[in-house]
């Protein structure tokens, strides 16, 4: 069997198993990368540790990006790989298919300053700053990834209880809640919203012409944000970021964090322990050993 065969057995396999069309497009992207480099008529058998390896050091030498980015493409050939194991096409050690190291990037949440001065930052006497703003309202409130906020419908929403039903990564469905500020907005924005009867689906955010928006409105609003609030390292993710640490730092408990955040194991969740252990370094007044003896 050559990759390519190999490749469209994989891809099959991802959506019979329910996984979402964001995944499906990330394999998609990253392992038409791999065929290229190792060209589609490559005998799967001839897949071993050392390819892998050399593919890694190609992307960074050639592509002039970010060891965490190789890293970002390789993982998906990684698990292209145990999927030709498991079902007998290869026959090596999985166990040394390692991933390039990475110099970690210290994850710097949003300040209480920061988030005022983003919120301040929106005209909410148009249609378009209230959407904007509670957009990042309920990145800030919820936690919610931009897809998630993309994919958000007015069925998703319970205003009565102030939760939201969110249908996060692999079709997995929870339950967040919202405070009053966020309940406000929403009601505000149904307000101004234009006519939902135009629109060809029931998506909550609408752009001017009552169509759905998309990843890259959201995409556009952070590039345009960051010279409104003047918070040059603004991206939708930070604000996710920034939800975790504020609700551990405020002693949140981590298994209900790991659910309210959709991650299906809590060893992801637990970054944010570290998030929220240099915000109170930030924060609190350090008591200095050394200034009691002098």
């Amino acid at each position: 069997m050559n990759l390519s065969q190999a490749y469209e057995m994989f891809m099959q396999e991802q959506k019979f198993r329910g996984n979402s069309q964001e995944t499906i497009s990330y394999y998609k992207i990253c392992l038409n990368m791999f065929i290229d480099y190792c060209g589609s008529d490559l005998d799967v058998s001839d897949l071993d540790v050392i390819l892998f390896k050399g593919y890694q050091l190609h992307l960074q030498e050639t592509k002039n990006i970010k060891r965490v980015s190789v890293r970002t493409y390789a993982r998906a050939v990684r698990v292209f790989y145990r999927y030709l194991y498991f079902e007998d096409l290869i026959d090596i050690n999985i166990n040394k298919l390692q991933l390039m190291k990475a110099n970690t990037e210290v994850i710097l949440p949003l300040s209480d300053v920061e988030v005022k001065q983003l919120l301040n930052s929106f005209d909410v006497d148009s249609f378009l700053g209230v959407r904007d703003k509670l957009i990042c309202m309920l990145m800030l409130d919820c936690g919610l990834r931009r897809g998630e906020v993309v994919k958000l419908t007015n069925s998703d929403i319970d205003l009565l209880n102030c939760t939201l039903k969110i249908n996060g990564k692999g079709s997995k469905q929870r339950i967040v809640s919202y405070g009053n500020l966020t309940n406000l907005y929403i009601n505000l924005y149904k307000d101004l919203r234009p006519d939902v009867l135009t629109s060809s689906s029931d998506s909550f955010f609408l752009t001017i012409h009552s169509e759905p928006i998309t990843h890259n409105t959201i995409k556009m609003l952070f590039q345009d944000l960051k010279t409104k609030s003047g918070i040059t390292r603004l991206y939708p993710h930070l604000l996710r970021h920034t939800f975790a640490t504020n609700y551990i730092y405020n002693g949140g408990n981590l298994e209900v964090l790991r659910v309210l955040l959709g991650h299906s194991t809590i060893s992801i969740t637990q970054i944010y322990i570290h998030l929220a252990s240099q915000m109170h370094i930030i924060n609190d007044k350090y008591n200095s050993h050394l200034d009691t003896l002098t």
